[in-house]
């Protein structure tokens, strides 16, 4: 109840401000009446051929002693006051409700985030816009700069809470590997039966990633609106100075966000294991019986694509679009990194190296299907890795090298691709060494 009679207050605060900035915009239009200031300029017209009038001069001191007396006499002494007041009950009113809607926080039925998300940041829209009426840039700037406090801390703090207890809390109900039949099955149904811890972490993901989203579009509006209301350059810069403020609250929330996430994916990464164990032990000095049985696509790479998907896909109703596709993102970035190693640590045939071109071809197609993001460029490392170790000789690796080939943009190294030429167990050390790179 004393929220809402300060709401009231305040709104009645801000109306009768609004009605005292259109009293002193009146006010002040009268004395320049009544100082003469259409004579002011009649006179100006009359003294162009003839040199300046002095009763300008003389008229426009009038003026502005006159406005100077109205800027200090009662009524402004009232509508300063009137806006400290103002101020002193809009930030009561923005803690007392901002308290409330985190202390009555619940996970609202077929929503991906909880209540407090919308409740807060409709508290601050509607207190940033109830300033901005004023047309005081000292009000807007104070109101501005508390929103953005709260954000930062207050907020900011109780979406952190919400993620005590770290990913364990979200994986609990994470599939476990199958077979590739079953993890198809299980991937296509898109769950795997989320608890209520599940949903909680997941919601407390979206809370902060939404968050991130709606300040930087309430920091827009504000901005867009600020603009048309106060002028003046000295005014715009000020307002900018703490909108800045705002934006890098915005951007603190995203980076927040991005290490849930990534803690997310370091869960994730270690339930692929087996998998990964598999391609520590898969051979690449293939025979041409060997490579023929590869194109039947049953080796790792299928398997790998299953449980890419099966680990995923059950997350994906619970988690935002964005969020989804950014967690997608960074397991594959640590996946791909733990390839590089493994495959790293292999001895290949010419043959091994092609079927390697292969299984990244098919890794590739399959990652694709999982985001909307394009993924080729992070596996251009390992497929210029299957490119090297397909060559037939250490010579013909020049062909693709160098500024004139046009086609390729290396992210190898000279010493990596050394290193990599020095899997192939038919070439030439000596051979590898002198390569002009």
């Amino acid at each position: 109840m004393a929220g809402r009679m300060r709401d009231a207050v305040a709104a009645e605060s801000e109306a009768v401000q609004k009605q005292s900035v259109a009293a002193a915009a009146s006010l002040q239009q009268r004395h320049r009446t009544s100082s003469g200031h259409v004579d002011v300029v009649t006179a100006s017209k009359e003294a162009a051929a003839t040199g300046i009038d002095p009763s300008i001069a003389v008229l426009q001191q009038h003026l502005g002693q006159a406005e100077a007396k109205l800027r200090a006499g009662p009524f402004a002494v009232g509508v300063r006051e009137l806006l400290g007041h103002y101020m002193s009950l809009e930030e009561l009113y923005l803690d007392n409700t901002t308290d409330m809607a985190i202390r009555i926080d619940e996970v609202v039925s077929g929503s991906l985030t909880s209540s407090m998300v919308d409740d807060v940041l409709f508290i601050l829209k509607k207190c940033g816009s109830r300033a901005l009426v004023t047309h005081s840039i000292h009000c807007v700037c104070a109101v501005l700069g508390q929103l953005n406090d709260l954000l930062a801390n207050k907020f900011k703090g109780a979406l952190a809470a919400r993620l005590a207890g770290g990913p364990s809390k979200l994986l609990s109900a994470a599939p476990a590997l199958l077979g590739v039949g079953d993890a198809a099955g299980l991937a296509a149904d898109g769950s795997a039966g989320a608890g209520s811890s599940s949903i909680e972490h997941a919601t407390a993901i979206n809370n902060i990633d939404i968050a991130a989203e709606y300040i930087q579009k309430l920091r827009q509006e504000l901005e867009g609106y600020s603009e048309r209301l106060f002028t003046s350059v000295a005014d715009q810069d000020r307002l900018r100075s703490v909108l800045v403020d705002m934006t890098k609250t915005a951007a603190d929330f995203r980076a927040m966000c991005n290490m849930a996430l990534e803690a997310v994916a370091d869960g994730l990464l270690p339930k692929l294991r087996p998998i990964l164990d598999e391609v520590g032990t898969t051979s690449y000095q293939l025979s041409d019986t060997d490579y023929s049985g590869g194109e039947l696509g049953t080796g790792w790479v299928s398997r790998l694509a299953a449980g890419l998907q099966l680990q995923l896909n059950w997350l994906q109703p619970l988690l935002t679009a964005a969020s989804w596709e950014t967690l997608t993102l960074l397991l594959l970035n640590k996946l791909i990194t733990r390839l590089e190693v493994l495959l790293g640590r292999k001895v290949f045939s010419q043959l091994g190296g092609l079927q390697l071109d292969r299984d990244m071809r098919s890794l590739v197609a399959a990652a694709g299907e999982l985001t909307t993001h394009p993924v080729r460029d992070k596996f251009a490392r390992l497929t210029q890795m299957a490119i090297v170790l397909s060559l037939e000789s250490v010579e013909e690796f020049l062909d693709y090298w160098g500024d004139d080939t046009g086609h390729i943009t290396w992210r190898l190294t000279p010493a990596e691709v050394r290193g990599i030429l020095a899997q192939r167990a038919d070439f030439s050390r000596d051979t590898i060494a002198a390569l002009p790179l």
